[in-house]
């Protein structure tokens, strides 16, 4: 059965004004850490003011800003669009071919930070609900966007404080991530951890009278993938497990007495005991130690966050599936997360179905000339069209 409400918004989506929002929105700097999300928020809550929406800035202790504005007449089914405001740092301008927040349209590109990571798909679901007013289709329900500060480091600061002030009621959730057009079910979650090893300091040119805990270090770092277990998640596959920051040593004439690496270990729906994630690590340097007694290394988990699953069979799911299918002409495929999303707020903490779809490719977010198409970004806006006109509908 043909949905003439949703066919009729996607219809009324302005390719031109997509573009305009996502424009305005990387002109608007909100670099995380670095910056504020302020300015961002401004455009889009004079946008969604604009489309007559009730809108409210949300600050919590940090003073980071979040919009929450409401279509609709609550009379019906409700849904949550997630996108968020913050950007992570543009880095040397010399590394872009055009001014980072200048939102450049070249070769069938929209290039800037946040062009996929994710202005670019916070300006295609603005334009989907300017669409809605435009096609003259009454929303039953309520259409709620969550347009979140500091996700970037780990939403503590935006869609968790969203959380905490009971703004996360809906019936479902659509989160905006670029997922280039696929339906995003799962999604990884992340243990950091923090491996310290200890030595013993001497002078440099006894270096046998030390204990070198760098050199500790660097046995226990060529064998980390021992600790991963032998497991993998069908959509967002096996965990991971890298080591990302170090510091060690006081001089270049000193036996080093410390070391210590940050590892990020991804985790996958299903891992949830974190001891369960630490211990290996823990074995592993007891495996270092029968060949190297000097070896004195501990490890501990300093931050935890879940993977986040939501169930396939959703109404979102379905409706997002068929929005996609009807608008690209291909069948939609369900796919998983591998980075942390504001997902999980919504399928872990509120228990709300939730998916992630979006234009643009994580491959792309985080690097210098960050881009999305164009036409993928103009079709997520008719396929956001088609979900909120059907979802909120119904």
């Amino acid at each position: 059965m043909v949905d003439e409400a949703a066919v009729s918004a996607a219809a009324a989506v302005d390719p031109e004004q997509v573009l305009a929002f996502a424009q305005a929105l990387i002109a608007a700097p909100s670099e995380n850490p670095g910056g504020t999300e302020d300015e961002a928020a401004a455009v889009a809550a004079d946008v969604l003011s604009g489309l007559g929406a009730k809108v409210t800035v949300v600050r919590g202790e940090a003073g980071r800003p979040s919009v929450v504005a409401t279509l609709g007449n609550g009379k019906g089914p409700s849904l949550a669009w997630n996108g968020h405001l913050d950007v992570v740092p543009a880095g040397s301008p010399d590394t872009w071919a055009h001014p980072p927040f200048q939102g450049v349209v070249e070769d069938g590109r929209l290039i800037g930070r946040g062009a996929a990571d994710m202005k670019g798909p916070v300006g295609a679901a603005l334009a989907a609900a300017a669409a809605i007013g435009r096609a003259g289709v009454t929303l039953a329900g309520e259409l709620t966007f969550h347009l979140a500060a500091d996700e970037e480091l780990a939403g503590i600061h935006g869609t968790n404080v969203l959380w905490e002030n009971g703004y996360l009621t809906q019936d479902a959730a659509v989160i905006g991530e670029p997922s280039e057009l696929k339906v995003g079910l799962a999604e990884r979650g992340g243990a950091w951890l923090t491996a310290t090893a200890h030595g013993k300091a001497a002078h440099g040119s006894q270096p046998h009278r030390g204990v070198n805990a760098i050199t500790s270090m660097s046995r226990f770092l060529l064998r980390l993938p021992e600790a991963l277990p032998d497991i993998a998640h069908p959509l967002v596959g096996s965990p991971t497990v890298n080591a990302a920051l170090i510091t060690g040593g006081s001089a270049p004439n000193v036996v080093p007495d410390r070391c210590s690496v940050d590892i990020d270990r991804r985790i996958i729906p299903g891992e949830t005991d974190p001891e369960a994630v630490r211990q290996p690590f823990e074995a592993l340097v007891e495996a270092i130690r029968s060949e190297h007694p000097e070896v004195d290394i501990d490890v501990v988990i300093r931050e935890w966050t879940d993977a986040a699953e939501a169930p396939a069979d959703s109404a979102i799911a379905a409706l997002a599936r068929q929005a996609v299918a009807a608008e690209t002409g291909s069948p939609a495929e369900d796919v998983g997360f591998t980075g942390i999303t504001d997902a999980r707020f919504y399928i872990n903490q509120a228990h709300i179905p939730a998916i992630i779809l979006g234009p643009g490719s994580l491959t792309v977010a985080h690097t210098a000339n960050e881009w999305a198409p164009v036409d993928e970004l103009i079709a997520a806006a008719r396929i956001y069209a088609r979900i909120f006109a059907g979802f909120c509908s119904t």
